[in-house]
């Protein structure tokens, strides 16, 4: 008698990893898992190629802005540049204020395009100094306006203009996050609308004791008319009555149930001033209690200025590229 001992990878604890196929499949998936992570991950972030900020400012923008892609399902990339790439400022007059905004918003929203940004782009150039700022059109209705924009902008300038590198960048992660939780604050609680009388409102309290009484009756008496039914309650003596023309027949007994259930749902529903209320609620219906904000960026538009030490007070804050280079071809 002969005995077979099948040998055991004493390497591998786990013997399923040892079958055909096994690895390689496992070896895929990690590799798709940590590639869709790794893309996601890159997406709202600083990517500081012109070396404005410090580490550690960088390192806390960042967890600022995944806590916002977390939050509100939306992006803020900011990317910085030590100066123009040739081929964007070629055939440029970068002395002449409004072709080189033009151009900057021109570059800014192509970036903000090639990233596939859903949110909100911030390009930054040291040579020459130019601050831009890029808002998707879906992000402007509800989770950051043109408005937030502009203060953005605005807000970013004033500290770039004195040198205040990372304060600038701590300053723009934070606005955005707690502008856009402000805005999901609205959604999540919006304003109740006025009581349509005084006298409605006064009735639901007043008469509040009556309500479950009246709801209750209701219940019990098509309880007992579907009981009566079942058993043939209320029927003629004579035994050839008809159980539609008897008083207790079954018909007569369920539909009486069945009113007074629906009256007594009806003077609910009138004295409590619900009003269709037990049919289901509108408090979705804005989207208030969804997590972060839908609807994906098609198109961009735009603010910004320039931050040199001769570039003064003014920007061109406010001023949309959505109609120039929005919907142009790059």
């Amino acid at each position: 008698m002969r005995f077979w001992i099948n040998p055991v990878n004493f390497s591998n604890p786990n013997p399923m990893l040892n079958l055909p196929g096994t690895r390689a499949l496992v070896a895929m998936l990690a590799a798709l898992l940590l590639g869709s992570v790794g893309a996601r991950a890159g997406l709202g972030a600083v990517h500081d190629k012109g070396a404005f900020f410090s580490e550690a400012a960088k390192s806390e923008a960042n967890r600022h802005i995944i806590e916002i892609d977390r939050r509100f399902k939306k992006d803020l990339l900011i990317e910085t540049f030590k100066e123009v790439p040739a081929e964007v400022k070629q055939g440029v007059d970068l002395t002449d204020k409004t072709a080189a905004n033009r151009m900057f918003e021109q570059w800014t929203v192509k970036q903000a395009r090639q990233h596939g940004v859903n949110g909100i782009y911030v390009l930054l150039s040291r040579e020459p100094a130019h601050l831009q700022v890029v808002v998707g059109n879906e992000t402007q209705r509800r989770a950051f306006t043109q408005l937030d924009r502009d203060n953005l902008a605005s807000t970013m300038l004033g500290k770039l203009r004195q040198k205040q590198y990372d304060e600038a960048l701590l300053a723009a992660v934070n606005f955005v996050s707690t502008t856009m939780a402000s805005h999901a604050e609205v959604r999540a609680h919006p304003v109740p609308a006025p009581a349509v009388n005084g006298a409605r409102s006064e009735s639901g309290t007043s008469w509040g004791w009556v309500i479950p009484v009246l709801f209750g009756v209701g219940v019990i008496w098509l309880v007992v008319a579907v009981f009566r039914a079942m058993s043939g309650g209320g029927g003629g003596a004579g035994g050839g009555a008809s159980p539609v023309s008897s008083g207790g027949g079954f018909m007569s007994s369920l539909l009486g149930g069945m009113f007074g259930a629906a009256a007594g749902m009806w003077l609910y529903d009138q004295f409590s001033g619900s009003h269709g209320s037990a049919w289901g609620s509108n408090q979705d219906s804005q989207g208030g209690n969804e997590g972060g904000f839908s609807g994906r960026d098609s198109d961009f538009s735009g603010s910004g200025g320039d931050f040199s030490d001769s570039s003064g007070g003014g920007d061109s804050g406010g001023g949309d590229s959505g109609g120039d280079s929005g919907g142009g071809d790059f």
